[in-house]
């Protein structure tokens, strides 16, 4: 960046400017410059380099080992209860790992942009293939719970797949670095529930074999980043601090804040799923101090005089970054209600067949990257991306809502819902994503979506547990009215009602033959008045999903358009394997 430019970008920051308002300078190609970086013009045989070609091929691998890693196993907890346990701390299983992962991410990410990525992608990967070894040789929950420790802490690294596409890119070919990485995790991210209970059903391996494919993939981008991925290291990041002094100057009181209040937050929702209820000291308390940390953790970071801030304040200053991180985490939200309660409602409506379940459950996942996908050539050719982002909105808003309306004759219009929705939310996150990497400084490109996807899983672990309070609230309401009234239309005696639900509540035919007065008849009204109450308890959680995607709406319309940032520009290019202290980067 040239001295002009670099006094400027100075003085606005000093003077609390937008970011946006660097798109006047006369040189458009400056705007992201560093000595890191190049015009894609000017790397001749780049683009066909080994090291090119194998770093993206690792940050693909990266992706789908994310999804392997935590989506997989989430969706055979139960399978895996029934063989090893059954354990109370089941549920652990997926908690530590999101735990882990959300906590660290924005960590690691600030880490990864002042001392290089290379060892943190490394390190992370190597962690994921170690903890899932340890679960797929587990024959206890508890030590499941420790693998997916692991699995979380080389996640918290992992997510940072989106910027390494990002950098090796010219900024105009963004989106399409977006859409491809999505497009590869197509098998895990769309077919991941498929693969999962198919597994289960069809190999010896049973769901072992979840954590044995993650041990494979998660492998080979540990070899291909440790041979291939040689990003800008410290010495060229870095050219007049020591790591001794960066290791100093690190914002050890704002990740304490940050760790401490987070870590509480998402303890107090998760608790509230059915280790305490919501009225508990447990759960009030773990909130109350959990929110007050995080509040201090922003006053911290905005008045401190901090040298190298675990959050730079002036990344809020950017309306794009604020409104994508609105527009991403409320959507999260939105989409997390489908991929949760969408593979109960198809147990419970249509059809109890694992594998069936499987398939059915993929098509949100499905509909998101085709999403990605169908909508990348959008971005830029057609632009106007507040407006694209009020349509994908309203899409995912109208969709998921229209769950609501979903019955046991109603599957063919449940699974197009869900994956229309999905798309919706495909383009969403297409378009955030890539604007948030675009707009924020080159060196802050990794706390900037770590920041992003901080707050999107966070907020994913707050919509989950709400949800599941709604959900369970008003099925513990309509289970026994619905089903009370049907069976003794059917016949069966007033008296046996309690013999019934506590038949119902053993779960096996047996016991449910052997309540006094029961039919054919009363068996087949028990099973549709069962249908029937999960169907209401499903509407009122689609209905209450309105709240949030009403969020996203509203910060859409604070959306600006992103072209003077597509420009030639590669953030951050390769260099030859042994680059020491140099300041240009050999390409």
């Amino acid at each position: 960046m040239s001295t002009t430019v670099a006094d400027t970008v100075n003085k606005q920051e000093a003077e609390h400017h937008e970011m946006e308002q660097l798109t006047k300078v006369n040189s458009k190609d400056s705007l992201h410059r560093n000595e890191l970086g190049h015009d894609a013009t000017d790397l001749r045989n780049y683009w066909a380099s080994p090291r090119l070609i194998g770093s993206i091929f690792a940050a693909f691998l990266l992706a789908n080992s994310i999804f392997i890693g935590y989506s997989m196993p989430v969706n055979v907890l139960s399978v895996i209860n029934v063989d090893i346990g059954p354990s109370p701390n089941i549920y652990l299983i997926s908690l530590v790992n999101t735990l882990f992962t959300g906590v660290l991410h924005l960590f690691f990410a600030r880490l990864s942009d002042i001392l290089g990525r290379r060892y943190f992608l490394v390190g992370g990967q190597t962690l994921g293939v170690i903890g899932s070894i340890i679960c797929a040789t587990g024959n206890s929950v508890d030590v499941l719970i420790g693998g997916s420790v692991l699995t979380g802490i080389g996640g918290a690294a992992g997510l940072l797949y989106p910027v390494i596409i990002h950098e090796l890119l010219p900024n105009k070919y963004r989106h399409w670095g977006q859409a491809a990485i999505t497009v590869t995790v197509l098998p895990t991210l769309g077919f991941g529930p498929a693969i999962a209970r198919t597994m289960f059903a069809h190999t010896a391996v049973g769901w072992r074999g979840v954590y044995w494919l993650n041990v494979a993939v998660a492998g080979a981008s540990v070899v291909l980043f440790a041979t291939c991925y040689f990003p800008p290291n410290f010495h060229m990041i870095n050219s007049e601090m020591t790591k001794w002094k960066e290791v100093k100057s690190l914002d050890y009181g704002g990740v304490l804040l940050y760790f401490a209040g987070l870590i509480l937050v998402l303890l107090g929702f998760t608790w509230a799923q059915g280790t305490y209820s919501w009225q508990s000291a447990h759960v009030i308390a773990s909130l109350v101090v959990g929110c007050l940390l995080l509040a201090s953790f922003g006053v911290y970071e905005t008045f401190m005089p901090l040298k190298q801030p675990l959050l730079p304040v002036r990344l809020l200053k950017i309306p794009n970054i604020v409104a994508c991180i609105f527009i991403g985490s409320t959507m999260q939200m939105v989409w997390l209600v489908l991929n949760v309660f969408w593979p109960i409602q198809i147990s419970m409506l249509f059809t109890t067949n694992e594998v069936t379940i499987g398939f059915l459950s993929s098509t949100t996942g499905i509909g998101l990257v085709f999403g990605e996908l169908f909508f990348a050539p959008l971005f830029r050719n057609i632009g106007y991306l507040k407006w694209q982002m009020l349509v994908a909105c309203s899409m995912t808003a109208a969709f998921c809502t229209g769950m609501a309306g979903v019955t046991y004759g109603t599957k063919g219009m449940a699974v197009a819902f869900t994956a229309l929705a999905g798309l919706a939310n495909g383009w969403i996150n297409l378009v955030t994503i890539v604007i948030v990497g675009l707009v924020a400084p080159p060196n802050d490109i990794g706390v900037a979506q770590g920041f992003f996807g901080s707050t999107r899983l966070t907020f994913g672990t707050v919509a989950v547990s709400v949800f599941l309070a709604i959900y369970s609230d008003r099925l513990g309401a309509f289970l026994p009215q619905e089903i009370t009234t049907a069976v003794e239309a059917a016949g069966l005696p007033a008296s046996s009602i309690p013999d019934l639900f506590a038949a119902v509540a053993n779960g096996t035919q047996a016991a449910l033959e052997a309540v006094p007065g029961i039919d054919i008849g009363v068996l087949d009204a028990l099973t549709l008045a069962t249908k029937h109450a999960y169907t209401h308890a499903f509407k009122i959680v689609y209905l209450s999903s309105l709240g949030f995607t009403g969020i996203g709406l509203i910060a859409a319309f604070f959306v600006k358009d992103v072209n003077d940032y597509l420009t030639n520009y590669v953030n951050k290019t390769l260099h030859k394997p042994g680059t020491g202290k140099a300041k240009k980067v050999e390409v």
